[in-house]
């Protein structure tokens, strides 16, 4: 008989209360019942136990169905979402798009195909993307005709660097068995000194001289004999472009009539600038030259009369020494004539500059009276030390200008050190006001569509800047011609230090209206401000 099926209400309260006191069974009869009553309890807790484990099996057995069944339903869904992803995959715009136009997609990410490193180069990551890059990949040679490749010291040459190397020719012959007959474009970083290393890499590259295209050689002091199979196939006759880039030639080749086929040169005009001027001699169809000058020694323009460059269109000359500006970049700009110049980069490298330089605007100035650059269109000088009165004389006599970028010097605040950009120079570029270094009427640089300033010194007039800014935004194409002018399209301004930005708000809304206006500088509250 269950205690829960008993006549007898379950007291829980007079046995609390009989607990509380020294109470027992008086009698045989009572203390009989009491545990007749235990028993009961306990046995009605064993069936409690029973019915709960056939509850928890019973619950169990369900849970793990309701577990398993929502595993299969999850599993099921994760299918359905990458079967949704496949069928997208299908559907994407990639898809469409015509073999030619993913070959130029292609040929735009490998321009360089950089091996260093152990890298594979960026034609044979795209081939292994998929069967239908591989195909496009593969049956266009023009993407393995771009190699960027390193060659380790001698010192440096261990058994991992050995292990690179074996790695690096297979690579480089399957380019090069890749891009057929194409030519090459091929940039080279030599760390050997004195020598080029004798690599199995670098010799399947000169196996190759004819098709040699376009070559940029990185390194220090290094002879470029071993590139070259005899003495007279440097450059080979389809090299267009021929860059030197921060090193030295050690040993000057004997230069051929091959180079008439040169139309880029980048040249460091270390040590000897007389190797330069031969080099000039010879490259005689040269469109595009860029000098950058590095302990030269220290030839005097008077030694070497201007040399007439009638093909050049595209000029740099930028100056890296340290110890006294300015001394090459006059060397060469007066040892040059270049009547058809289109862009012009005059820029001093004055890092660590300490003596204020020797006068560039005179040189400046007769290289541009003598080459009379009536058809320069783009004009970049930067850390030249020119006054502003300076700069608007140089600018008078180029009034064909449409790109203008002027750089402060690094160093504003050396002794007498003159600034191009100043109010007054600013003041000069408006378009309907005569200022003390422009007295004429006729606006300066008429056909100014995109203009850069850096300002590094302090104190920048802003209103005078906006002003002038606002007299050149002429999208009326009717007024423009009346006033003999033509509208100005993108302005750039870079700041040093913290500025007032309220001033400058007010060109917002000439970009808003189509002008392209950057300004960057930070504000008094310590927020980088930046209009466009």
């Amino acid at each position: 008989m269950s205690f829960a099926n008993h006549d007898e209400p379950f007291d829980v309260v007079t046995i609390i209360e009989k607990l509380r006191t020294w109470y027992y069974p008086a009698t045989v009869g009572e203390l009989s019942r009491v545990m007749v009553t235990q028993k009961m309890v306990q046995d009605d807790i064993a069936d409690h136990d029973e019915k709960l484990d056939q509850l928890h099996t019973s619950y169990d057995g369900d849970l793990e169905r309701l577990l398993m069944k929502r595993d299969c339903l999850s599993s099921s869904r994760q299918g359905l979402i990458h079967y949704a992803a496949k069928l997208s995959g299908l559907l994407s715009p990639i898809r469409r798009v015509p073999n030619e136009i993913l070959c130029q997609i292609f040929l735009y990410c490998c321009a360089e195909n950089d091996m260093t490193n152990g890298k594979p180069g960026e034609a044979l990551t795209l081939s292994s993307v998929c069967t239908r890059f591989r195909e496009v990949a593969i049956s266009s040679p023009a993407l393995w005709s771009n190699i960027t490749a390193l060659f380790p010291a001698a010192e440096h040459y261990d058994y991992r660097n050995r292990q690179q190397e074996t790695k690096l020719s297979s690579l480089i012959q399957l380019y090069l068995d890749r891009s057929k007959d194409r030519p090459l474009t091929l940039d080279l970083n030599i760390e050997e000194r004195y020598h080029l290393p004798n690599r199995p890499s670098l010799q399947l590259l000169t196996r190759e001289f004819n098709r040699w295209k376009h070559l940029v050689l990185r390194g220090y002091s290094f002879s470029t004999d071993p590139l070259c199979p005899s003495r007279d196939c440097l450059p080979s006759p389809s090299l267009e472009s021929l860059e030197f880039r921060y090193g030295v030639v050690n040993y000057v080749l004997d230069l051929t009539n091959n180079w008439k086929s040169l139309t880029h040169l980048r040249y460091p005009t270390t040590l000897k600038l007389d190797n330069f001027w031969r080099a000039l001699e010879l490259c005689t169809n040269l469109h595009s030259l860029a000098v950058q000058a590095w302990n030269t020694d220290r030839v005097t323009a008077s030694n070497h009369p201007p040399r007439i460059l009638p093909t050049l269109s595209s000029l740099a000359v930028i100056n890296c020494e340290f110890d006294k500006l300015d001394d090459s970049l006059e060397c060469i700009i007066s040892s040059l004539t270049t009547p058809n110049l289109s862009e012009l980069v005059l820029e001093q490298r004055n890092e660590g500059a300490v003596e204020y330089p020797r006068q560039s605007f005179h040189h400046i100035n007769l290289f541009f009276e003598r080459s009379q650059l009536c058809s320069l269109t783009s004009l970049v000088i930067q850390g030249l030390y020119i006054s502003d009165r300076d700069m608007v004389a140089l600018l008078l006599q180029v009034s064909s200008l449409e790109t203008l970028s002027i750089h402060d010097p690094a160093f504003p605040d050396l002794i007498r050190s003159p600034n191009p950009i100043s109010k007054s120079f600013i003041e000069s570029l408006h378009a309907g006001r005569q200022s003390a270094f422009r007295p004429s009427v006729e606006p300066l640089l008429p056909k100014l569509r995109e203009l850069t300033l850096k300002v590094t010194a302090q104190g920048f007039d802003p209103s005078s800047f906006v002003d002038t800014i606002a007299s050149r935004w002429l999208p009326d194409q009717t007024s423009a011609r009346e006033l003999g002018l033509v509208c100005l399209r993108s302005v750039e301004l870079h700041l040093p230090g913290t500025v007032d930005t309220k001033p400058y708000e007010l060109l917002r809304q000439f970009d808003e209206a189509g002008l392209r206006v950057v300004v960057k500088c930070r504000g008094v509250d310590g927020i980088l401000f930046e209009v466009g």
